[in-house]
């Protein structure tokens, strides 16, 4: 007895099933796994924000920020990790794990940032900014003693689902990234001594810009 097998009408019809569930399937999965990274950002960027209050605390200042050029001894410390950078700015000081470990490590890498960035070891990092340093550094600045009124002492900051710090406009690093305005929108994630992620701030025409 000759098996009857399936016809290619028939294997045409699974196929296409199979294309529609899989055109439904994988963007929710593509949306889960930016959901999920988003929620592992802001729950490190709680437990990081409570490290650095911590140790302002203890010491009456902000942690530092590695910047060579600004500390001494953090072009001593991170000499022989980022000489193949050329040159820091932005990443959290490893003060916070040595003498008293305030927190176990430091080296947090931006689950967003996985282009082939020129400064890996610099750009990889969660961005760290003393801006109260920066206020210092810079006197004659309009953006960084508006800043420090603003966010006050220090600021953490992740490249969000589009993977861009900045989005081509003035101050663009400032926009927050909101889901409401679609899963993978345009802003970065920031958590600040005065506003907890998530919380609104001035991407156009507020006052962080035009000052």
């Amino acid at each position: 007895m000759k098996k009857k097998g399936f016809t290619l009408i028939e294997l045409l019809i699974v196929v296409a099933i199979i294309a529609i569930l899989a055109a439904i399937a994988v963007p929710n999965f593509l949306e889960a796994q930016i959901r999920s990274k988003v929620a592992r950002v802001k729950g490190e960027f709680r437990n990081i924000s409570v490290a650095i209050e911590a140790y302002a605390t203890d010491h009456n200042r902000t942690p530092r920020q590695v910047h060579t050029g600004w500390y001494p001894i953090d072009q001593i410390t991170y000499a022989e990790w980022y000489v193949r950078d050329g040159s820091v700015a932005g990443i959290l000081w490893e003060g916070l794990t040595t003498p008293i470990a305030y927190m176990t490590r430091v080296n947090y890498i931006d689950p967003f940032q996985d282009m082939d960035v020129a400064k890996r070891f610099d750009e990889q990092h969660y961005t760290f900014q003393d801006i109260k340093a920066y206020w210092e550094k810079n006197p004659g600045s309009s953006f960084w003693p508006v800043a420090l009124e603003f966010y006050g002492t220090w600021r953490l900051g992740s490249v969000g689902p589009d993977k861009r710090f900045g989005h081509g406009f003035t101050n663009s690093a400032q926009l927050i990234y909101d889901p409401t305005n679609g899963t993978v929108s345009l802003g970065n994630i920031w958590r600040t001594q005065r506003l907890p992620d998530g919380t609104p701030q001035p991407p156009y025409g507020g006052p962080l810009l035009g000052s």
